[in-house]
């Protein structure tokens, strides 16, 4: 198995990479033939070009995440090889992605990724878009609230949560985006949210032990109290959830990961924090 969880070491000395990030990562235990790619840190013409690379080798873009360092915006991102071809578009403002939605939409695409940030008073948003026509929604609510009853309409039409980000909109409020996808009546996902770490992971050794497994993980602030979503769906093998490393220790985790059993990381979370590990 040919995959990248050694970048971190291959492409980066630990001097490159700001310590005052802090990462967060679900690991899942990958097949054998399962092929991985990472990007680290990259400025985002950099990451276009390793976008572009990796999909002309059959590598589809399944997850991204952002975070700004003074004057420096940075990027994250996961490949899986699968011969899927997926588009990446950085677009402002929420009615310009409302419109490129319905373009893709029309030409036979779906939505699957979305991260958002603003800068300079103005939303972007990062989507990624892959060969598709099945019914799918992106919703963007001022308050939790409007998420649980979005989230309770739209699941009786079995469409699903399949990725959930918050961050600080326009105005200065917490803005959160849920993107829904249908895969049939028998797809599920679940949710959970909670300002209580340790019982975050309570309810997701629950979840686990019942046969759903962790693929998102979502960590963010709000009135200065953290947040923590996790996104859950049935699978054989539960992801497991590494919170809050400096990039040395978690990059040595990625390091110990690899050795075991192929075991890969398939969604990354950054901030930037005053703590370390």
């Amino acid at each position: 198995m040919r995959n990248a969880l050694m970048i971190a070491l291959i492409f980066f000395s630990f001097s490159q990479l700001s310590a005052q990030f802090t990462y967060s990562g679900v690991f899942t235990q990958a097949d054998l033939d399962d092929e991985y790619e990472y990007a680290f840190q990259l400025s985002w013409e950099a990451l276009q070009q390793k976008h572009e690379a990796l999909d002309a080798e059959g590598f589809r873009l399944t997850d991204i995440e952002t975070a700004k360092e003074g004057a420096h915006r940075y990027y994250w991102a996961i490949w899986k090889k699968d011969e899927i071809h997926s588009t990446l578009k950085r677009i402002e403002s929420w009615d310009s992605l409302v419109i490129m939605k319905r373009f893709m939409a029309a030409d036979s695409f779906v939505m699957d990724e979305i991260e958002a940030y603003t800068y300079g008073g103005k939303e972007y948003f990062l989507a990624v878009w892959i060969p598709g026509d099945r019914e799918h929604k992106i919703r963007k609510l001022t308050s939790w609230e409007g998420v649980v009853n979005d989230h309770e309409n739209l699941s009786r039409r079995d469409l699903q949560l399949v990725d959930i980000e918050g961050f600080e909109g326009e105005d200065g409020a917490t803005q959160y985006l849920a993107l829904y996808q249908w895969e049939g009546p028998e797809f599920k996902t679940y949710y959970y949210r909670s300002h209580d770490f340790d019982d975050f992971i309570t309810d997701r050794g629950y979840r686990q032990k019942s046969g759903y497994a962790l693929f998102d993980y979502e960590r963010f602030e709000k009135r200065g109290k953290s947040f923590y979503v996790g996104l859950y769906k049935a699978a054989d093998n539960g992801g497991r959830l590494e919170d809050r490393y400096n990039w040395e220790d978690f990059s040595k985790l990625l390091a110990k990961q690899k050795e075991q059993n192929d075991i890969v990381l398939t969604d990354i979370d950054v901030s930037l924090e005053e703590k370390e590990r």
